[in-house]
């Protein structure tokens, strides 16, 4: 029998960190949508399912030394992978599973708690449908009454016209076997062929160009996750809300926080004739369609709790706001990646905020003091906040986080910077404030191991960022231009890495990154 059930489990599925799932921000959205949320400032449960590369699990549980973490994932390499890493840390708040999703729903993993919290990104509809059956078993067993869950899902209808596409290259993979990412590669070779026959299929779905642009440009292992898998199925938010329903689940809202925000999506017609919509999960169904979803992020909650107004405000009382970028980089004109384009601020209200962050986080209070706010509705604030937020130029906090302990993040982000030496994989370093994690470059993660070690030497840390980049084929570039020479290229690093020294390091302070 195939214990991996059609899943795609012979090339790896590269590390990312996908800051959504992190506690501090399912709990923010669960704010903005009236929901109770899961209070951090005492101990709570986190299990992940599916975790690949395990970067995510690692920075959350570094980041979140109140909370003990379990994670589980069915590829062997992948678990040790992850297992090295929390290792190297010293993480005592994590467990890793080697775990199909039938021995979890079974109970067959000993000693598992009741979970606050179970998140999965993408999985779920990655899986052929009895695994999905055991995924929501599993939840049905361990949720705790009142914890969240959250998946990361490919959408309907968004997908509709990349059905085809998917199912045609299934079937080229099945005349030509290979390693999965060499026949994802040798299908996308197929399908270019294809589109410049002209074939009626690709002129009739103009909007296909972009998706077969990333079958060049992207991972080859993510491809073969995304196109290879035998259950690859988007679905519905109908399907998924019916699923978790049987477990006693309600959905809450979207981890895309301008989600709870419909003004910024949805013309004022399309919102009046969604709210005669009586039916929720229609409503949200019919709302996808409006938008054309590609992607979802939903968190649905067991018992689910919903707030008064009053009560909404207390927990936003108890939340922060910190700046992620530098200031002079933080735009009014935001772009929030969810499909609707650019959000255009208020200047009058986000540059007073963009401007108070700039020294240092402040309490959501602290910025309703600001004079040009004062006479705004904390409502205000919290939709400035979940913007900067979705943007990415800022992020949440619990004031709790503030007094947490620091030194497994520390030794976590130690432990990134001295792998990025030999590898660019782990792009994420884990921050104690937020609870989560900040994008890093290769550049940057390398002057964070230098700065950990005492020994600031620029040329070192520019010959060491230009030696990884020629090992995996990068390039430097000027102003949009790359460089030519190696002499060219370690002075524009170097460049680079006292511009990191000078204005990155403050705010990995501030976000005690560092």
């Amino acid at each position: 029998m195939d214990r991996n059930c059609g899943y795609v489990s012979d090339v790896e599925y590269p590390a990312g960190f996908f800051c959504e799932q992190s506690p501090a921000h399912l709990n923010f959205a669960c704010i903005l949508n009236g929901i109770e949320p899961i209070p951090l400032d005492r101990p709570f449960t986190y299990f992940e399912l599916g975790f690949g590369q395990g970067l995510t699990s690692n920075i959350l549980a570094a980041g979140n030394p109140q909370g003990k973490f379990y994670a589980a994932d069915i590829n062997p390499v992948q678990v040790a992978s992850a297992r090295k890493l929390a290792a190297a840390a010293c993480l005592e708040n994590l467990t890793l599973f080697e775990s199909s999703f039938a021995e979890l729903a079974e109970g067959s993993v000993p000693d598992l708690p009741q979970f606050d919290f179970i998140t999965m990104h993408g999985i779920y509809t990655w899986v052929v449908p009895e695994q999905r059956k055991h995924i929501v078993n599993f939840v049905d067993r361990y949720l705790k009454p009142g914890g969240i869950v959250f998946l990361g899902y490919n959408a309907m209808p968004g997908w509709a016209s990349t059905l085809p596409l998917q199912r045609l290259m299934l079937e080229h993979a099945d005349q030509h076997p290979d390693r999965s990412d060499i026949q994802v590669q040798k299908a996308g070779r197929f399908v270019e062929r294809l589109h410049d026959l002209k074939a009626s299929y690709f002129v009739d779905n103009p909007n296909l160009e972009h998706r077969l642009q990333t079958l060049k440009t992207l991972n080859p292992d993510y491809l073969a996750h995304e196109y290879m898998n035998r259950g690859w199925q988007p679905l519905y938010h109908a399907d998924i809300a019916r699923d978790f329903g049987v477990a006693g689940l309600d959905y809450a809202g979207s981890a895309d926080l301008p989600m709870a925000f419909p003004h910024l999506y949805l013309t004022p017609e399309q919102r009046r004739l969604l709210d005669e919509i009586p039916d929720p999960v229609l409503r949200e169904t019919a709302t996808d369609f409006c938008r054309n979803t590609l992607f979802r992020r939903d968190i649905f909650v067991r018992d689910i709790r919903r707030m008064t107004q009053a009560r909404q405000s207390e927990w936003l009382q108890q939340l922060g706001l910190a700046l992620t970028v530098l200031r002079d980089t933080a735009t009014t004109t935001m772009e929030v990646g969810i499909g609707i384009g650019a959000v255009s601020g208020r200047d009058d209200l986000y540059i007073p905020v963009l401007d108070a962050l700039e020294t240092g986080p402040k309490t959501l209070m602290e910025l309703a003091t600001l004079p040009q706010l004062r006479t705004q509705k904390l409502s205000t604030l919290a939709e400035i906040a979940a913007l900067l937020t979705a943007s990415g130029q800022a992020s949440p906090f619990f004031l709790c986080s503030a007094t947490m302990e620091c030194e497994s993040a520390r030794r976590m982000n130690q432990s990134i910077a001295l792998h990025s030496l030999g590898s660019d994989s782990y792009q994420a370093l884990a921050s104690p404030l937020l609870g989560s994690g900040v994008v890093a470059g290769l550049v940057q993660r390398l002057v964070y191991l230098a700065m950990c070690r005492e020994s600031i030497d620029v040329n070192a840390i520019a010959m060491d960022a230009w030696k990884g980049m020629l090992a995996k084929g990068g390039r430097v570039t000027k102003d949009g231009i790359p460089l030519e020479s190696e002499e060219a290229s370690i002075a524009e690093l170097e460049v680079i890495v006292q511009a990191i020294l000078d204005r990155r390091v403050p705010i990995w302070r501030q976000l005690k990154v560092l």
